[in-house]
């Protein structure tokens, strides 16, 4: 895939603010996470034979959608990566419309979700991908490590959360559902023997 320019910096942008700013307990949401959903993102992308323009606002988004972390509170990290995108593009000759689908986008991200576009409904399904990956065992116990870390509390029903959010959680392309749902059940089955 050929990046534009606006791309290439985007890019830049966000690896040098996690090179900057990244906190120690960022053991789930840093630059690895970030670039695992850029990938997912440009994936799903590729099977919708998404143009251009859609390409450029997903993959901005797939970028900037956990930049807020860096800067906010878990609660407030989606406005915070929206307030960080407009930032890269003050100098930049973009349409407000553009960065406004980007934000959308990245507002899209905000538990419990419900996109109401494709592209939200792709950087969705990119973000939770792991969910029907075998990943996923490690990535729960790196989400739980994080949380503890920032938040000082022992999550004592970890497990019974994680599987409550797995039952609540639906992909929402047919390219995901088709590829990641079998996955995601044997994961809930991972989470159930855990349990016991």
């Amino acid at each position: 895939m050929e990046l534009t320019q606006t791309e290439y910096l985007a890019e830049k942008y966000v690896v040098d603010l996690f090179t900057r700013l990244a906190s120690t307990y960022l053991v789930y949401h840093n630059l690895s996470h970030t670039e695992r959903v850029v990938v997912h993102a440009m994936e799903i992308a590729d099977h919708y034979r998404l143009n251009e323009k859609d390409r450029f606002i997903l993959n901005i988004a797939a970028w900037f959608h956990d930049t807020g972390h860096l800067i906010a509170d878990i609660a407030l990290h989606e406005q915070a990566g929206v307030r960080l995108m407009k930032s890269f593009f003050v100098d930049k000759e973009i349409d407000e419309a553009l960065t406004d689908t980007i934000a959308d986008c990245i507002m899209a991200t905000k538990w419990p979700t419900a996109p109401k576009t494709l592209l939200e409904e792709i950087i969705c399904d990119a973000d939770t991908y792991h969910f029907g990956t075998k990943e996923f065992e490690l990535t729960d116990e790196l989400v739980k490590k994080e949380f503890q870390l920032r938040t000082h509390k022992n999550y004592a029903h970890w497990c019974d959360d994680t599987l409550r959010l797995l039952k609540a959680h639906r992909f929402f392309t047919a390219y995901c559902r088709d590829k990641l749902d079998k996955g995601k059940e044997a994961n809930i089955a991972y989470m159930e023997t855990k349990k016991t």
